[in-house]
């Protein structure tokens, strides 16, 4: 399979479009932010729409015109979310609901291997890494970048 690179507004643009029409969507993830739950470029996520959005779930946002985030949903707040990077030691993004997308159903590691993220253990692991203290987890994110 041949991979194309598009710029996130353009690309993601168009996923939230497909969402919106009921779609699933298969997207190969960027960046460090969702470590160590999510590899950036090894690992892919498929999207769906859904419509009652709780804590724990991996959401993909427009934060801003053009701006989309694939990250965790902190806080359920009236009319929209507050999100955090699982690999993200400091700083929160807030969406509207209406510029939710969609969330991620299942994680398809570079393995092969197939994740479920709203299952009880998963969501088990995600309760755990938040309660690390800011320097632990700076520690094991360090190694999990070098990984790589």
């Amino acid at each position: 399979m041949n991979k194309i690179v598009l710029p996130n507004e353009i690309m993601l643009g168009e996923v939230s479009r497909m969402l919106a029409e009921g779609r699933e969507v298969v997207i190969m993830t960027k960046g460090f932010s969702m470590l160590p739950f999510i590899r950036g470029e090894a690992d892919s996520v498929v999207l769906v729409k859904k419509d009652d959005i709780r804590p724990g779930d991996i959401a993909l946002g427009e934060i801003a015109e053009g701006v989309y985030v694939l990250h965790r949903v902190r806080k359920v707040l009236p009319g929209g979310v507050v999100l955090k990077g699982d690999g993200n030691l400091r700083g929160t993004e807030n969406c509207r609901a209406a510029k939710l997308c969609g969330v991620v159903k299942e994680i398809q590691k570079a393995s092969g291997r197939k994740v479920n993220p709203d299952s009880a253990w998963n969501r088990f692991l995600w309760r755990c890494w938040v309660l690390i203290p800011t320097l632990g987890r700076r520690f094991i994110l360090h190694f999990a970048r070098k990984s790589k």
